[in-house]
């Protein structure tokens, strides 16, 4: 179904330059200059932090396949790209610097890629550079993932700032080849104007975490290093469904990448079965009520009972597919 939709989307359609060379400078150079004085705030921090380089340089693909330098602010430990090879990061690897968290999570790390802009390598939005290894060995025989080649990457894309890390390349070849063959000029300056509102969201809560677990350290010590390790999310409307007979309501706790915490309106009667859950999320967004459903399996590995819940449990989850890992990512975890 996904690929005949591309399929129809892409056409015959030779992609047209949608952004003026003089406009595309003229912003870029007016990020750079803004953005001077924080470049070399983080420059510090990184340098600081490991003595490691500063910047990370890394061979991309760009228009036409053509291989570039990117650049960016260092966010993984040194030597991280030959542990990694040519695979996603995997965020049991704990290769992210504690500053790199933060500059991933606000996007922050991609300023340095202005100069590719200003070079020529890249455009302001596009899809995002692919590195060689990881299109050879998981991008090439996705249907139409080379269409993105047809245009120049770009510092910001649709499916880089509205997908979670990790997506799967499928679902973000898909969200980059719709925009490719719809895009146009007053569409980029909305798009560019809401990534602005975006990141700056981003930043704000960025920071308001990391004082905030500042604090915790100051006030608490280790304990408090040791219970934020792993990020809890508490969505908000978010409720659970076990599919067993008759099925079993309950709602999300807290929810991980690897566990969640649910509270059930029934006592499970065995725990030790694979469980088949429906996660339901429902949320308003344009005036509108909107719900995203997420199928996940999972085990039992504890059973912690509250006051107020006393049928609580902690479930080890695997998605079902990678476009429900998208779904739980984008709509449980956001």
């Amino acid at each position: 179904m996904m690929n005949q939709f591309v399929s129809r989307s892409i056409g015959s359609a030779i992609p047209v330059k949608r952004w003026s060379r003089l406009l595309e400078l003229l912003v870029v150079w007016l990020m750079l200059l803004l953005s001077l004085p924080l470049g070399l705030v983080f420059a510090f921090i990184i340098k600081l932090q490991d003595g490691g380089p500063v910047f990370y340089r890394g061979t991309r693909l760009g228009k036409n396949r053509a291989p570039f330098t990117l650049y960016k602010f260092r966010t993984l430990v040194p030597d991280a790209e030959s542990i990694i090879g040519a695979k996603l990061l995997d965020p049991s690897q704990k290769l992210v610097t504690p500053f790199g968290q933060f500059l991933r999570d606000t996007h922050l790390d991609e300023l340095p890629q202005v100069w590719c802009v200003i070079k020529g390598d890249m455009a302001l939005i596009g899809p995002r550079p692919e590195r060689p290894a990881v299109y050879e060995k998981m991008c090439k025989e996705i249907p139409f993932y080379d269409h993105r080649f047809r245009v120049a990457p770009g510092i910001l894309g649709y499916s880089q700032l509205f997908t979670p890390h990790g997506t799967d390349k499928r679902i973000r070849s898909f969200i980059d080849n719709v925009y490719i063959n719809r895009r146009h000029l007053r569409g980029d300056l909305l798009f560019f104007l809401r990534a602005n509102l975006v990141l700056s969201q981003r930043l704000l809560r960025q920071c308001w975490r990391l004082l905030r677990n500042t604090g915790g350290r100051i006030v608490h010590g280790q304990q408090w290093s040791e219970r934020r390790h792993t990020r809890r999310y508490k969505p908000r409307r978010a409720r659970v469904q076990l599919q067993c007979q008759p099925p079993i309501q309950g709602h999300i706790v807290n929810i991980t990448y690897d566990a969640m915490l649910v509270a059930l309106s029934h006592p499970l009667t065995d725990t030790s079965q694979e469980l088949e859950m429906v996660l339901t999320k429902h949320f308003v967004r344009g005036a509108r009520f909107r719900t995203k459903l997420c199928r996940v399996q999972g085990r039992v590995i504890d059973s912690r009972a509250m006051p107020q819940e006393p049928h609580c449990y902690l479930v080890e989850i695997a998605e079902a597919t990678p476009l429900n890992r998208y779904f739980l990512s984008k709509y449980f975890m956001g």
